[in-house]
């Protein structure tokens, strides 16, 4: 009797801690603005509270994207585990299967090895080479520094309401079809123009984000974040595949960052970055363990945006780009 109330003790903290953990790391892989990038902040603060931005902001979430299913099997994603059945989602999740790959030596891996060594594993006595995500994403995320892709938008007639998104190699292929660009890489998930209404709309998700990873189950949390924050179907399953995924490689990093007492309690209130800008172990481990497979995903982020991101980035970051242009240009 003794052990299983210990063990039942045990189960519940260890359940109090995933939940607090999952309602940090969702909003906070958007994270924060450090102090050097405060004046970038306001500037787009002032931006995303003015009038004028509030008509664009209605003009986004009445439009109509035609091509959501293309663009999402254009992701080349592979369900062979069957989890997208098994949640009842309409996407893929590009964490599973991983890519794997026997090793030997860096040079002797088909993609070059990612920079960072929360990307991967190396299992098996170093033997394999396990990236954390599919192989089309980390193909992707291989090339980003030669990357000139950009998702575009092209409006069906003048009323400017339906459109296509396309993927072109660079903004003049873009220009010279007559399409818009609307983000930095190619389009994903995320790339409507209603998601976009969302994230202009919304600078700050912490609170809804922080409440729908509390559910902790697929759909649950899903729901939430359609419901809560407003986000498209496709979308929102690419945001709970990221929640799931970085809760499972993360768990101990972040208890061990923060101390079991501060998770429970939920005081996790230390910095997200050192006096180098670094982000902090729990932040880093979401950040390059779940980072690719949601940018990839996603296609749309709010830095590929043009928006400033909550975790502190260097403005050469944040891609510069008009987002009037949809209904201004002729």
């Amino acid at each position: 009797m003794y052990w299983k109330t210990a063990l039942a003790f045990i189960g519940g903290l260890l359940g109090i801690c995933i939940v607090v953990i999952a309602a940090y790391l969702v909003p906070q892989y958007r994270g924060r603005v450090s102090g050097a990038d405060q004046h970038l902040t306001e500037h787009h603060a002032v931006v995303e509270s003015s009038p004028e931005n509030s008509t664009l902001i209605e003009k986004l979430q009445r439009t109509q994207l035609f091509n959501g299913s293309e663009i999402h099997d254009r992701l080349d994603l592979v369900d062979s585990s069957g989890s997208r059945d098994q949640n009842g989602f309409l996407t893929i999740n590009p964490y599973e299967p991983a890519y794997q790959e026997a090793y030997s030596h860096p040079d002797s891996l088909r993609y070059p090895m990612p920079d960072n060594p929360q990307s991967f594993e190396l299992a098996g006595n170093n033997s394999t080479f396990v990236f954390r995500g599919q192989e089309p994403v980390l193909q992707w995320y291989s090339s980003l520094s030669s990357n000139t892709e950009v998702c575009a938008v092209g409006f069906v007639d003048s009323t400017r309401v339906g459109y296509h998104l396309r993927t072109f190699p660079d903004p003049t292929s873009a220009l010279k079809n007559n399409y818009i660009v609307t983000h930095r890489h190619h389009c994903g998930t995320c790339s409507s123009l209603r998601d976009l209404a969302i994230y202009q709309e919304k600078p700050d998700l912490v609170t809804p984000a922080r409440k729908c990873a509390k559910n902790l189950k697929a759909d649950d949390i899903k729901a939430c974040l359609m419901e809560e924050v407003g986000l498209g179907e496709d979308c929102s399953e690419t945001w709970t595949y990221n929640a799931l995924h970085t809760l499972r490689h993360c768990i101990k990093i972040c208890v061990g960052y923060y101390g079991l007492w501060n998770v429970l309690t939920d005081n996790m209130s230390k910095p997200p970055t050192d006096e180098h800008g670094n982000l902090n172990p729990c932040l880093a481990c979401d950040e390059f363990t779940s980072g690719p497979g949601f940018q990839y995903a996603a296609g749309r982020t709010r830095r590929s945006s043009g928006l400033v991101s909550a975790i502190p980035r260097p403005e050469a970051e944040i891609y510069q780009i008009d987002h009037r242009r949809y209904f201004n240009s002729k």
